[in-house]
């Protein structure tokens, strides 16, 4: 994630608003989040414009950072959640951890699309967040211009799951 032109002090909001939504993820509380006391004033879900970047993104890197602490490794647990995510939307594409790490093209869009799917229930949770929160769906985004940097997201959430069953456990970009 872009974080540069970032004052010491904005960089420490967007640090603590991950990191708390971070913990709400890790205590899957994610439905719940508006429920969960923290330093409002210290957010940037409820104050975005404590950091001097767009809102979506500070928004989508708080949702990444929690999709990893959910599903931090392509494990036969993601497998599962992705054929099933398949499964209710009808789709007949069955994936594993090998079609997967063989690049089979069609296991590759499954994942990415639940790797979307992912950043989109989220982004769409942290609206319920508190009263000032904003709302943001992937596809309206993407309409604002937001395309490129959702694919990066999406591209660096898979390859750290990737390299977490590996043992490579780097996290995304601060």
């Amino acid at each position: 994630m872009v974080r540069s032109g970032l004052s010491p002090e904005m960089t420490a909001f967007l640090d603590y608003t991950v990191s708390h939504f971070e913990e709400i993820a890790r205590r899957n509380r994610f439905p719940e989040n508006n429920q969960v006391e923290h330093e409002e004033g210290r957010c940037v879900v409820c104050r975005p414009h404590l950091v001097a970047m767009e809102p979506f993104a500070a928004y989508l890197e708080v949702v990444a950072r929690s999709v990893i602490v959910r599903r931090p490794t392509l494990d036969q647990g993601l497998v599962d959640e992705i054929n099933h995510d398949s499964i209710l939307a009808g789709l007949p594409l069955r994936v594993s951890v090998e079609s997967i790490l063989a690049g089979e093209g069609e296991s590759l869009r499954g994942w990415s699309r639940w790797v979307r799917e992912a950043l989109d229930t989220g982004l769409g949770l942290l609206s319920i967040h508190s009263p000032t929160s904003r709302e943001f769906s992937l596809e309206e985004a993407e309409q604002k211009g937001f395309g490129g940097l959702i694919e990066e997201m999406v591209r660096e959430i898979m390859a750290l799951q990737k390299r977490n069953r590996t043992g490579d456990s780097r996290s995304l970009a601060g």
